[in-house]
């Protein structure tokens, strides 16, 4: 590991951020609007959101365990439903689309009563569907609460459903998000550099220095008192390349993504649908024409990726037929033809409570923000404040109610009333 005294003929800045997917762009935007003036952000992609960001379904949701989380999917939703105005640019590329949440849950489920509570506490604008009213807002959707048994033959429908509807989720573009955050954060000063990757991590007297980069005309030394590891699944090797590996288990894991386009004239509106009787969710796209689908099961997140820079980005063929098997169930309205494409990307699973880590590691200046198991673009307009107050012990553009150790390292496990991504 580098040493003090190795970083002479550094550049130097105030504090480095590694990363241009979503989580780097907030934090590096709340950083320059906080006044950091000297700010770098490195990337070893060729440009914003070519990791997990460019990759995620970009779902909006404020259905969770923990109060706190709540609270902190509400406080981002409102940036989201008012990006113009948080960031201040006349054309911003976030693109949000308002298509409202139906979170489906057996209607004897015993965390329904917590759902409710936590989102009259955040201020939540939801309402509990019954049964006629599900059918009316939604005719082309089956509200069947018996699980579908894709070995069986015959499948008998019952309706015990319970439908909490967020009537303000949705979804946006996520590289759109990024760039809008990185134009703001430039705007302020911040340098950005692309294919640059992380070799070497300087440190000295207990404290991290700086980094080293390479490129491909070669290398170059940092210099800087913070370092923010925003990563995402290369952000564990990172840790551990500066010698402050956290004691989370942090796995980079494979996250399949079924598309299929759909001809049929709907009868209604298609909102989001996290769906954990089937165990999937879905939601459609700006044109209005496919579904975005992924999995809701935790079982499904467990095929952990040794290495980020090479893994299987295709589909499997039982996934795919899986998943369209559920989805048309739950849309009865759609027949089996339509184009379907597929991809997977990946994200990195705490597999300790599902939840993220933001707080400074052992190595003093050193952060981590990494491991949102799936959740991360919905919380990143807040995770940014979280990081400057922890950096900075300040605000940057607007602030947050969620207290800023809820993520520390070392925690106590959050609670986590269902597993995986619906955390």
């Amino acid at each position: 590991m580098p040493q003090e005294g190795e970083q002479a003929m550094a550049r130097s800045y105030d504090a480095i951020v590694i990363g241009a997917g979503v989580m780097g762009a907030s934090t590096a935007m709340q950083l320059a609007c906080a006044g950091v003036r000297r700010l770098l952000l490195v990337e070893k992609g060729p440009g914003p959101g070519f990791g997990s960001t460019g990759r995620s379904s970009a779902c909006i949701r404020q259905t969770y365990s923990n109060p706190e989380v709540v609270l902190m999917a509400y406080e981002s939703l409102q940036f989201f439903r008012n990006w113009r105005e948080f960031t201040g640019l006349a054309a911003p590329r976030a693109d949000f689309h308002r298509t409202g949440v139906v979170f489906l849950m057996p209607a004897d489920d015993p965390a329904l009563p917590t759902i409710e509570a936590n989102h009259r506490r955040a201020g939540v604008a939801y309402e509990l569907l019954d049964a006629p009213e599900q059918r009316r807002r939604f005719p082309d959707l089956d509200f069947c609460s018996a699980p579908l048994d894709l070995a069986g033959d015959e499948h008998e429908c019952s309706y015990r459903t319970a439908a909490v509807h967020e009537l303000d989720g949705g979804f946006a573009d996520p590289v759109g998000t990024t760039q809008d955050l990185l134009e703001v954060a430039q705007a302020h000063g911040l340098e950005v550099r692309y294919n640059t990757r992380v070799t070497g991590v300087l440190t000295g007297g207990g404290r991290v220095r700086g980094i080293e980069t390479a490129t491909a005309g070669g290398g170059e030394t940092f210099s800087a008192p913070a370092v923010i590891n925003c990563a995402g699944p290369w952000a564990p090797a990172l840790n551990a390349l500066a010698g402050a590996p956290l004691r989370e288990r942090l796995v980079a894991t494979r996250n399949q993504i079924v598309c299929k386009r759909f001809p049929e004239q709907l009868r209604g509106p298609i909102p989001m649908v996290a769906d954990m009787v089937t165990g999937i969710y879905f939601r459609n796209d700006p044109t209005g024409t496919q579904l975005v689908i992924g999995s809701a099961r935790e079982e499904d997140e467990r095929e952990a990726v040794a290495d980020p820079d090479r893994f299987n980005e295709g589909t499997d063929a039982a996934f795919r037929e899986e998943k369209l098997l559920l989805t048309h169930h739950r849309v009865p309205t759609f027949r089996a033809r339509g184009q379907i494409t597929s991809y997977s990307g990946l994200y990195t699973v705490n597999r300790e409570d599902y939840h993220p880590i933001i707080d400074e590691t052992e190595l003093a200046g050193f952060y981590a923000v990494c491991g949102f198991s799936g959740h991360g673009f919905k919380l990143s307009p807040v995770v940014g404040m979280l990081v400057a107050q922890k950096v900075l012990g300040q605000w940057g553009r607007g602030r947050t109610g969620v207290p800023p150790g809820f993520f520390n390292r070392n925690r106590a496990p959050l609670r986590t009333n269902w597993g995986g991504v619906m955390a």
